[in-house]
């Protein structure tokens, strides 16, 4: 059109064009009441045949609303036009000779017409208000071409906000579209469409590397193609399976195997869809997405692998503690003495038990089960050297048994029982790849074979053995007990991971290995009023029987958060808590007790980090016995 148009310079008319493009977008014609009101008005101001809203863009006009026959664009309405976009000012035109000269035989002319800009606020012309067929036996009014032009500025109010809609809705539609684009890629999703009409599945650029699939567009055979790239093994079962999730529900959702790559590695894909309907209510496509599982499953894979794992060590665990318990009833002279001895070698268990978790579970070095062993037992009386080596979990659990057994020994009856007594620990790697450990006291009574074999000499043998694959010997020697441990290569792992620094124990931890009973005076915590916070059952049962045997009165046992925080209310001296109730923290009761300033102690499974931060109270390490727990409460409430 710009032939026909008077000549503009070049850059108003594409900042013009520009302005132009804002309105393109509207959808035609422009429903909106108010401009059929418009239009209306325009007709009735002429007498006229027709009124239309126009674009004046640049390869010609696009109508936006029409009141009246719809009229074929022609030459004089070009004309009209750019006489509009270069005067900017409504205007009357009448169809010359010219111009009816080029319409098609036998069509009505346009006759008169009349015209008023569409000025956008920044003041560029973008279309035109047109009149066409105006009553030629009327004069027209100079204030009839004004109200036209009024007419234009109320229709562009119009257009403006109907642009404005539809802009903010391709905004939010491409606002939508960019979510659903990030959500997908970020759970690494493939779309794919099935055209069921048109017998073609879209593959997007996602699913074809996520399945193998090609790319684009592809024969669907009646859906069927894609079931070629699951694995043989199972594609029956998922053809089955989605068919009858669409047959019920319509949609489906499957988890499958692909065929394996090319290198013989299998993948698992999860696969959904939902079937969309037609007006008649027949399937017309499918729309579905696939995402890559396979590290999803084998993470269930090695989580099944952990449980059952983690139900075997349980179940030897407590049959090696079914047995710990039987041989050392056996070997006790008194209900008593089998409490201490059993209570002590399960602290022993658990020790070793921390140092494994620590390692999770690859193992633990020699150096840290002897300073686990005689750390707190005598400090200044116990010596351990040794190069580092690593010992594999079942080898660590033995060495830390036996060492407890010869050191329960050394206080009970060798060089721990006196103050001058040594004990000294010294290993090295064998020539056949294992180790040897010796066990030296010195400084305390003579030593002399036992007149009875105990549970602790058949213990050491027997773990020495068969769980060290190797031999123990005792030297019952005048400066005292010498015992000679070998071990196999096999008790040591390969490598040791790096360790973590060891962390001082908190001075606040209470420790029990032997004669526990005798670290606190009789009676020390008679009439004390005690708040038991367990949710453990037997736990509970235990610790309130034995504080009740020790004069305590027992208030009350909560085993939840909630009945706990209920139970502050009443009154006693002290509480002992749990740090965790059913996987819920004891902070909350903490805190109030310690707000309250009444006293508390913890008592707890975990081991390093037994207690929640930024409280000061004893921890008492699980598995413990009341005799622990008793000295705890006298440390805290100044009675001991």
């Amino acid at each position: 059109m710009e032939h026909s148009r008077p000549a503009l310079d070049a850059d108003r008319e594409a900042t013009r064009v520009r302005a132009v493009s804002a309105f393109r977008g509207l959808r035609r014609p422009v429903d909106d009441p108010k401009i059929a009101r418009l239009l209306h008005l325009a007709v009735r101001l002429f007498d006229a045949r027709q009124a239309e809203l126009l674009l004046i863009d640049h390869d010609g006009l696009t109508g936006l609303a029409c009141l009246g026959p719809a009229s074929r664009h022609s030459p004089a309405f070009e004309r009209l036009a750019g006489l509009i976009v270069t005067g900017g000012k409504p205007l009357i035109e009448d169809e010359g000779p010219a111009q009816a000269s080029t319409r098609p035989n036998g069509s009505d002319g346009h006759g008169r017409l009349a015209a008023a800009p569409l000025i956008d606020p920044a003041g560029h012309v973008v279309g035109m208000l047109r009149v066409e067929g105006l009553n030629l036996a009327r004069a027209v009014d100079p204030l009839d071409l004004d109200a036209l032009a009024d007419l234009a500025a109320t229709a562009m109010a119009s257009l403006l906000k109907a642009a404005g809609h539809e802009r903010r809705r391709d905004q939010s539609r491409n606002l939508e579209s960019e979510r659903l684009a990030l959500a997908i890629g970020a759970a690494s999703l493939g779309e794919f469409e099935w055209d069921i009409a048109g017998d073609r599945f879209r593959i997007s650029p996602r699913m074809a590397k996520i399945a193998g699939v090609p790319e684009g567009e592809i024969p669907s055979e009646g859906g069927m193609a894609l079931f070629a790239f699951v694995h043989p093994e199972d594609r029956e079962s998922t053809n089955a399976s989605v068919a009858d999730q669409l047959e019920k529900r319509g949609r489906y959702e499957v988890e499958c195997r692909r065929v394996p790559d090319a290198d013989g590695r299998t993948h698992w894909t999860r696969a959904a869809g939902v079937m969309v309907h037609d007006e008649a209510g027949s399937p017309s496509r499918l729309i579905g997405v696939v995402q890559d599982i396979t590290g999803r499953r084998l993470q269930d894979e090695q989580r099944e692998s952990l449980l059952a794992e983690l139900d075997h060590r349980i179940k030897n665990l407590l049959a090696v503690v079914q047995s710990v318990a039987a041989q050392s009833a056996r070997k006790s002279s008194s209900l008593d003495a089998f409490l201490k001895t059993f209570a002590a070698r399960l602290k022993s268990m658990s020790s070793a038990h921390d140092l494994l978790s620590a390692a999770r579970w690859r193992g633990a070095t020699l150096a840290r089960i002897a300073a686990a062993e005689l750390g707190g037992l005598a400090p200044t009386q116990t010596r351990w050297d040794g190069p580092e080596l690593f010992l594999t979990p079942r080898a660590a659990s033995a060495l830390s048994l036996t060492l407890h057994e010869l050191a329960v020994n050394a206080v009970k009856y060798g060089s721990l029982s006196v103050e001058n007594g040594k004990v000294e620990v010294v290993w090295r790697r064998s020539a056949s790849g294992g180790f040897s450990l010796e066990w030296l006291e010195t400084g305390g009574p003579p030593a002399s074979p036992p007149t009875r074999r105990g549970f602790g000499a058949t213990l050491i043998e027997d773990v020495v053995g068969r769980e060290l694959g190797g031999t123990a010997s005792m030297d019952y020697r005048r400066s005292g007990l010498c015992a000679l441990i070998q071990a196999a290569a096999d008790a040591l792992a390969e490598g040791p991971p790096p360790e973590p620094a060891p962390s001082a124990t908190p001075e606040r931890i209470v420790e029990t290995l032997i004669a526990a009973d005798e670290t606190i005076r009789p009676g020390a915590i008679a009439g004390l009023k005690v708040l038991i916070v367990e949710d453990s059952l037997l736990l509970a049962l235990e610790l309130e029987a034995g504080l009740e045997d020790a004069g305590v009165e027992v208030v009350g046992c909560a085993a939840e958060l909630g009945e706990a925080l209920s139970m502050l209310g009443l009154t006693f001296d002290v509480a002992v808590l749990d740090a965790d109730l059913n996987g819920q923290s004891v902070a909350p009761v903490a805190e109030m007790l310690r707000r309250e300033g009444r006293p508390f102690v913890f008592a707890t499974g975990y081991a390093d980090k037994a207690a929640p931060m930024g409280f000061d109270a004893p921890i008492v390490r699980k598995p413990y016995n009341v005799h622990q727990i008793a000295r705890a409460i006298a440390d805290v409430t100044g009675r001991s």
